[in-house]
């Protein structure tokens, strides 16, 4: 009886797995591409960090206060008001090569196939995440992509791509840093 417990769970898993496989699949690039943001709770609320748009447009932003919440979906789903709401008063901060943008966005649906591992409890709390994202444009829904994952929110996604795209995000990041004021 147990082993008809574990049969039926395994095929209910990966039920699941092939519908998320066949959404993944249908899924293409939306307007924006890439973001990196980290959440910090120590003293309050702040919400920052910065995206990359389909144009090769930059864009920062920073929210504190009041916490950004999107409409509750699934885990890792926002609907495209729910990033506009997420970047109010966003500033753009540089522009990144289009050609190369473009060969990054190629990665993110296979890097979307990547296995995450996730650090025990590290779902949560203060800390970031590097991300990409497929849309679904029938729905509006932006699915992330998890690259990697920072402080209590420690995650590594294991696809080669997903590598490629993190090191990309980190030479983005290193190109849009402002300068240290000298004295």
């Amino acid at each position: 009886m147990r082993w008809m417990a574990i049969v039926l769970a395994v095929a209910i898993w990966m039920g699941c797995t092939e519908h998320a496989q066949r959404q993944r699949d249908h899924e293409e690039t939306g307007d924006v591409l890439f973001e990196s943001y980290e959440v910090d709770m120590t003293w309050g609320y702040r919400l920052s960090g910065f995206y990359i748009e389909k144009d090769g447009s930059v864009w920062t932003y920073e929210q504190s206060d009041t916490p950004w919440y999107p409409e509750h979906l699934q885990p890792g789903e926002l609907f495209s008001r729910d990033l506009v709401t997420k970047h109010k008063n966003a500033r753009q901060i540089g522009k990144v090569d289009p050609v190369q943008l473009r060969d990054m966005a190629q990665l993110i649906k296979p890097a979307s196939h990547g296995p995450i591992a996730h650090a025990a409890g590290s779902n949560a709390g203060d800390g970031g995440l590097d991300v990409a994202y497929l849309f679904d444009p029938e729905t509006s829904i932006y699915y992330e992509v998890i690259l990697a994952g920072r402080g209590n929110r420690v995650a590594m996604n294991r696809a080669p791509e997903a590598q490629i795209l993190r090191d990309y995000l980190e030479h983005v990041k290193e190109l849009v840093q402002p300068e240290p004021e000298r004295p």
